[in-house]
């Protein structure tokens, strides 16, 4: 059908409008249904590699020694390097990407603000960040229907389950609450059966609405998995972090 401007959806019928000539209607659907979505091929392998090639370089500034991207077997941690807005220009790409933030804008409203940018930078071993939602554990339940947050995790390795990749719960965003300490679980007996692994190649966009339970698995081979987490929020929320005064 044709969307009009129509006067009970002011802002929605944009929006809409916007999905539509992206192509993106799938994609809402996916949303709407299973609270995720992915958009292969978000970003181009020339703007994959220049975003990964920063965060690598900012977290060797940290770390105080050089990184294997492919062999890495001595950085046994996950780790999130915040701020990323204030390092380098290229990490604007992935913010503005019009097809997750017309997504992002779906789920939150024209008036949703950036709450972090970072990456969570993830060697071999450890253990996996147990099943959560985005929406916080000092909300309480029942969570509202709509999101409050959202978030578009990147790939910027591919992701597989052995290398670490995203844990998802399709259709968990409709407990509108925080999965008990029984349902946490991502391996072995205490794995949650709900949970799938999102497997999907370098410069993918993976977008959830902030009710959707999700973590991350171990990863089991040497290497490093890393992301770009663009996280947003409501207008009328407090952002993870401040750029009021930058």
């Amino acid at each position: 059908m044709q969307i009009g401007d129509w006067a009970a959806t002011p802002d929605l019928n944009e929006i809409y409008r916007e999905i539509r000539a992206l192509g993106l209607e799938t994609n809402l659907a996916e949303l709407e249904a299973f609270g995720f979505t992915v958009i292969e091929g978000a970003l181009s392998p020339d703007e994959v590699k220049a975003t990964r090639d920063k965060i690598l370089e900012i977290s060797e500034a940290r770390l105080g020694r050089k990184l294997d991207l492919e062999g890495e077997h001595e950085y046994e941690d996950l780790s999130f390097i915040p701020f990323l807005l204030f390092k380098d220009p290229v990490f604007k790409i992935g913010l503005l990407n019009p097809k997750p933030l017309a997504l992002i804008t779906y789920l939150l409203g024209k008036h949703c603000i950036l709450s972090s940018l970072g990456s969570h930078l993830k060697g071999p071993g450890g253990t996996g960040l147990l099943l959560h939602s985005d929406t916080g554990n000092n909300t309480p339940d029942p969570f509202t229907p709509y999101a409050q947050v959202a978030n578009c995790n990147y790939a910027l390795t591919d992701y597989t389950e052995e290398r670490g990749c995203l844990a998802m719960a399709p259709g968990s965003h409709r407990h509108q609450r925080q999965p008990t300490r029984w349902e946490v679980g991502l391996e072995g007996n205490r794995r949650n059966a709900g949970v799938i692994p999102i497997e999907v190649p370098a410069g993918s966009a993976i977008i959830w609405h902030g009710n959707t339970w999700h973590g991350s698995f171990p990863r089991k081979v040497p290497g490093l998995r890393v992301n770009l987490s663009c996280y947003f929020c409501r207008e009328y929320l407090q952002p993870q972090e401040d750029y009021s005064r930058n």
